[in-house]
């Protein structure tokens, strides 16, 4: 009769590296801050306030544009969990099509939001680092496109986020393979204590009634 599994040696669901979880759970936070942000200017008349909350928008922009590319190193780098159940060649397809997009996404909106407040003929300051480098001289023309261009991009991105979320939900309900956990380190701890649960009391069982095979 084997002995009873070792809580490592039933852990079913792995995990991806703590720099990568860290990483995404930052760059939703900030993603709700940047939307946020920019909404709230819709509510507001005072001038002062307006321009703080863009200004914070822009600082908060930058900083997701260069954590994506600290997360795409990290990604090329660190070895990620793989779902407990494999994809399709198909289903591998469309999960990098997007998350193409969606990097592309939050790399390109920031340095869209950089052009766009030199082609109005403003600087983008920065604390402690000062002003960035102008990418343009003031072109309201310009500042016209780039805007269609930045809000539009920035539509398709709270489109790619809400597929993220729905494909998330239907790994975890539907195929339960393991994707979600793999990213949510509360949620993999919850499965993880179940799986232990139900199996060390099948061990049990097998120990009191016959002998395991």
């Amino acid at each position: 009769m084997p002995h009873p599994a070792s809580l490592t040696d039933l852990d079913p669901h792995p995990t991806h590296p703590k720099p990568i979880v860290i990483g995404h759970w930052i760059t939703a936070a900030l993603l709700l801050v940047v939307f946020g942000l920019v909404v709230s200017r819709e509510w507001i008349d005072d001038k002062t306030a307006r321009t703080l909350l863009l200004q914070g928008h822009r600082i908060a922009g930058l900083l997701i544009g260069s954590l994506a590319v600290l997360r795409l190193a990290l990604r090329s780098r660190l070895s990620l969990a793989r779902p407990l159940t494999p994809l399709t060649p198909w289903q591998r397809w469309v999960s990098r099509f997007v998350q193409a997009l969606m990097y592309a996404s939050l790399m390109s909106l920031p340095l869209l939001g950089w052009l766009l407040t030199n082609a109005r003929g403003q600087p983008v300051n920065l604390p402690l680092l000062g002003s960035l480098p102008l990418l343009t001289e003031r072109d309201l023309d310009l500042a016209d496109t780039v805007e269609l261009i930045h809000t539009w991009t920035a539509w398709g991105l709270l489109a790619l986020i809400a597929l993220h979320g729905a494909a998330a939900a239907w790994h975890h309900h539907i195929r339960r393979d393991g994707v979600l956990a793999a990213m949510w380190p509360g949620l993999r701890a919850k499965a993880t204590a179940a799986s232990n649960s139900t199996a060390f009391s099948s061990t049990e069982l097998c120990m009191k009634d016959q002998p395991c095979r």
